[in-house]
Order: C-alpha cells, then structure tokens, then sequence
C-alpha cells in the first residue's frame, strides 16, 4: 500500500520469504543474496532511477580508486602490485559495468583505468614516467590495456569493455 514502508529487518524477512517460496528463485537462494537498503539491487545490479544508480557506481568506482592508492603505499613488489591490479582492483566494477546501462555509468569507470594505469606505470618506473612525452606514455597505456597474445599486459580497460559487454548480454537476453 502506498506510504507503508517496511524497516531493514522486515524487507530482509520478505526477501528471504519470497526466495524461499518461488522455485524461480533458487539460484538467488542458492548464493544467499540479501537485500541492500540502500537502495534496491537484484544480483548486485543497482535498480533505482538514474540518479541513483550514476551515483551508486561512482560511488563503487571511488571505492576501488582508494584502494588502489592503498595498495600503492603498501606494496614494494612490483610483480604482487601488477597482479593486484590486473585480478583484484581492475575487475572489481567489471560486473557493475557490464550490466548497467552504458549512459548511467557516466565517466567513472575512465577515470578508474586512468588511476589504475597511473598506478602500474609509478610502480613500474619508479615515478620516471612522469618525464615521457605525450606519445611514449599514450604507447605505453596502449601496452599495458594489450591482451597478453597481443603483447600487452591485459590490464583490460573497464570503461570500454564494459558498453560492448552491456550490449552483448542485452542482445543474448532477447534472442
């Protein structure tokens, strides 16, 4: 009924009722989703309006850029530090990027591949980069964003893999 509104603990309850009840909804049972009062989310996908949702994703990507610099103060070892960027940081908001909508994720996610290539090259060069020109710096973001058989890094760029991945599983969705 409009008006009515349930607190944290009575939409939990329902939640894990309806879970419980629909056969439809095993796999969401199966991985103990929850509920997020923070505004709705289905499968860690935000589902508000678009205010929200740009918010709540620059929010997640501010999240991992702190890390990022955390990560940065504490790792001497530059092969640990390369892994932590390519499997951990890089593809925490891969997920989020490729299943919301590609204008509600505004420029975050750029700005995410930016701190992280930012951050490899500090660390690969000891901060000497800094001196490069335009083009070397430009050729070596292009190495590190390479897939490995390209002979790059495969630090994959999230704000671009992340509309045609969007788009491809809108379209394996509707088949």
């Amino acid at each position: 009924m409009p008006g009515n509104r349930l607190d944290d603990d009575q939409a939990r309850a329902l939640f894990k009722d309806t879970l419980a009840s629909r056969q439809s909804f095993s796999d969401l049972a199966a991985i103990d989703a929850g509920v997020s009062t923070k505004g709705p989310r289905v499968a860690g996908v935000p589902i508000e309006d678009d205010e929200w949702v740009t918010k709540f994703v620059a929010e997640k990507v501010e999240a991992v850029i702190f890390d990022v610099g955390e990560i940065d103060h504490v790792l001497t070892d530059g092969m640990i530090h390369y892994h932590m960027m390519r499997f951990c940081q890089n593809t925490r908001p891969g997920f989020l990027a490729r299943n919301t909508p590609t204008p509600l994720i505004s420029d975050s996610p750029g700005s995410l591949d930016a701190f992280i290539l930012e951050s490899m090259c500090t660390k690969g060069t000891g901060g000497t980069h800094m001196d490069w020109t335009h083009e070397l710096r430009s050729f070596s973001n292009m190495k590190l964003q390479l897939p490995h058989h390209r002979g790059g890094f495969g630090i994959t760029p999230c704000a671009g893999s992340a509309i045609s991945a969007f788009y491809a599983s809108t379209a394996s969705l509707v088949r």
